[in-house]
């Protein structure tokens, strides 16, 4: 447990997904504490140890130790490693609140992901799959992440509370992003919408 002592260490569950995110693309170790210590239902909720899975199958050697809680999580990244995968997504989230960080962290795989996931791809809470295809894509076709192997493809439709929804993710690797300067915000030529 050395390694614990001279750790980054944040309280509270506030940008769970961004820490574990970041903790992964850095390759530095986090511990975080007091997960929901005052509440009458304390520690993780389920959707995020289903996130937590996730970062755990799209990466190699990671060690994740929670109490018995669930207050305190401690997270040792491992290498990220890719390849093709399905996750069984929490059906109290929407698919976009795991594709988000997926999407930043798809690029930087040691092999191309192609990820399967299941659940809810429309609800009030997350972005919807169609909003992160419309805008997720371009943005990330404009950094020099393109080719045929760059994604969403929506098999099926979930609704809560029960989903049943199925995308596919796949993106290709690149270790190094072109810069891109946005100066020139455009015209709005046309709005489109999709109706489910």
């Amino acid at each position: 447990m050395a390694g614990e002592a001279h750790c980054p260490s944040y309280a509270g569950c506030n940008f769970l997904r961004q820490r574990l995110v970041l903790a992964t693309l850095s390759g530095r170790p986090l511990k975080i504490r007091k997960i929901r210590s005052k509440e009458e239902d304390p520690g993780l909720r389920d959707f995020e140890a289903s996130f937590i899975r996730l970062i755990d199958k799209v990466t190699n050697g990671s060690r994740i130790e929670i109490n018995q809680t669930g207050t305190t999580l401690y997270y040792q990244p491992g290498l990220l490693y890719g390849g093709s995968l399905e996750h069984d997504c929490c059906p109290s989230r929407g698919i976009g609140y795991y594709l988000e960080s997926l999407l930043c962290l798809a690029p930087f795989m040691k092999h191309p992901l192609k990820i399967v996931l299941r659940g809810v791809t429309n609800d009030q809470v997350d972005p919807s799959v169609d909003v992160l295809k419309a805008t997720a894509l371009p943005l990330l076709k404009k950094f020099g992440i393109d080719g045929e192997s760059l994604e969403i493809k929506i098999n099926r439709r979930g609704m809560p509370p029960k989903g049943g929804g199925e995308i596919l993710f796949a993106c290709p690797v690149r270790k190094v992003l072109q810069p891109v300067q946005f100066t020139d915000p455009g015209k709005i030529k046309r709005i489109r919408g999709t109706a489910y």
